[in-house]
């Protein structure tokens, strides 16, 4: 091998090493061009987003995987920000905790998010025939993960923690893109819609401080 070879060899990785840092970051820029693109059709048009939703070819990890878990990393990230950079109320004074506590946290807190929106999924379909709606896994799967699309969003407010109230708005969001997604995907009745998601939205309510209290103390 001549000397210009041994050359060219570190030249050629580095070409790829830059080829391959372009293309994931060409990857990830489509990946949120889509998750800003669909939260954008479930807001503007809800029942036309549903019905491209329900016609979609994937699978529940891909949804888990690539949908779910780059939106539940908002709240935890913002979480994490605004608490080292404005710090935390207790009583009258203001403390900026550890920040591997704060970092440990944030993963426990994106873990347990994906967590839940899986099990939202299970409870979805578990009790569909109890509103006359039909099974479907993955349907189920669809709706648990895009509707919580404002509930992972609005942790955007968690960069300056006084804004946390406005996440509120975030939860009737959810449950109003679920009661227009479970006729669709799920086929159950119109008048039966409302109060299948207002279910799985208490039932979600409580898995989630059950989930995030015993998260609370692993971390």
């Amino acid at each position: 091998m001549s000397a210009d070879d041994h050359q060219d060899e570190p030249r050629a990785a580095h070409r790829f090493s830059v080829d391959d840092a372009r293309a994931k970051a060409q990857e990830a820029l489509k990946k949120s061009e889509f998750i800003l693109s669909r939260a954008y059709g479930l807001f503007k048009d809800p029942k036309g987003e549903w019905a491209q939703i329900r016609d979609e070819i994937t699978t529940v990890p891909k949804i888990l995987i690539g949908y779910v878990a780059p939106l539940a990393a908002i709240p935890p990230v913002c979480s994490v920000i605004g608490a080292y950079a404005f710090g935390m109320r207790i009583g009258e004074s203001v403390v900026r905790p550890p920040l591997a506590e704060v970092l440990i946290s944030g993963v426990v807190t994106w873990i347990v998010s994906i967590a839940l929106v899986g099990l939202l999924g299970l409870l979805i379909n578990a009790i569909a025939p109890q509103f006359d709606a039909d099974k479907n896994d993955l349907a189920a799967q669809k709706i648990a993960a895009y509707s919580l699309t404002p509930a992972f969003l609005s942790g955007v407010f968690s960069l300056w923690p006084p804004l946390w109230w406005l996440s509120l708005f975030a939860l009737a969001a959810m449950v109003f893109l679920m009661y227009r997604g479970l006729p669709i995907l799920m086929k159950s009745p119109d008048d039966r819609a409302l109060a299948y998601a207002a279910t799985v939205t208490v039932a979600g309510m409580v898995g989630a401080i059950v989930l995030f209290s015993l998260a609370s103390c692993v971390s």
